[in-house]
């Protein structure tokens, strides 16, 4: 009897229409942006839900959730996400962008709930020990500032999960701030970003990763091969990367994304979700049911949805 196919839950999309928001990274180039995902002349100005369903014909993808990408206006960059939800059903729940240190973060998150189907907020605060181009954040040392820890603070007040984009040079600062905060829901997003990709940087990193692991508070959240081994990436090479990720935290809080439109510059949806299931084929059906949906679900409050 053919296994019925698991339903999925892609958990990091960006729909995009720079018709209608000025996204700086098109204008002009980044060289930031470059140095991440490579040449992204081919990102399309415009990515909707109906072109993420065409490419998404072959797979049994139930409900998707939106990353804000940018934009100079994000409030009503949101705002355009819940009417494309509304318009189409897509997006199921979306991602908001929030500066922790800035004095109106509780005012934006606030705004940003009444305005959308908002499950969690992110910041982006990777900081390269040596790469300037690739410093997101305004220093090195935010995830231990005193004022930073104040503003998430602000989280307690609301049910909404706290994705933290940083390199693995920074998991045992996350570390200590999931640590002080067990109360709050956090997502790291791509693996933990690794950045040394030699045998030993893959067990520093592993050591780190071993370490958060043990914040029952944090679930991991993996895509973006494009975005740590380069736009050439095969399954051979990310494959140990994920078992050792999913070894760690379990199945119950790791969960697999797209990353479409950016994963597109290097594989389609359908390859990137090919090389999943190759990778975790032999987990049982309940394992690749958490990875593939129900981690997922529960990490964005989807399950009643």
């Amino acid at each position: 009897m053919t296994e019925p196919a698991i339903p999925i839950i892609d958990c990091h999309v960006h729909f995009i229409d720079a018709g209608r928001f000025r996204y700086p990274i098109f204008p002009q180039r980044s060289a930031g942006f470059e140095a991440l995902v490579g040449d992204y002349s081919a990102l399309p100005r415009r990515y909707l839900p109906e072109d993420y369903r065409a490419e998404a014909g072959g797979l049994h993808i139930g409900q998707t959730v939106w990353a804000e990408f940018m934009s100079d206006t994000p409030l009503e960059e949101l705002c355009w996400a819940q009417s494309l939800a509304k318009a189409t059903g897509l997006p199921n729940g979306m991602i908001a962008s929030v500066d922790f240190q800035a004095p109106d973060a509780d005012r934006k998150i606030k705004a940003y709930l009444a305005a959308g189907d908002v499950q969690a907020v992110r910041q982006h605060l990777a900081w390269h020990p040596v790469n300037e181009l690739l410093r997101f954040a305004p220093a090195a040392d935010v995830l231990g500032d005193t004022g930073w820890r104040r503003g998430l603070s602000s989280l307690r007040n609301y049910d909404v999960a706290c994705e933290i984009e940083i390199f693995a040079t920074q998991l045992a600062d996350l570390t200590s701030v999931a640590s002080s905060f067990p109360d709050l829901r956090f997502v790291l997003p791509l693996m933990g970003w690794p950045i040394d990709l030699t045998e030993q940087g893959f067990h520093s990193w592993r050591s780190d990763m071993a370490g958060l692991a043990r914040c029952e508070n944090v679930a991991v959240k993996i895509f973006g091969a494009e975005c740590i081994f380069g736009l050439r990436w095969t399954v051979p090479q990310i494959r140990p990367w994920v078992l050792e990720t999913i070894e760690l935290f379990g199945p119950a809080r790791c969960m697999f994304a797209s990353h479409m439109p950016i994963a597109a510059l290097s594989r389609g949806l359908a390859d990137v979700y090919g090389a999943y299931k190759v990778i975790v084929g032999g987990f049982s059906a309940s394992e690749r049911q958490s990875l593939f949906h129900d981690t997922a679900a529960s990490i964005y409050r989807l399950l009643t949805r």
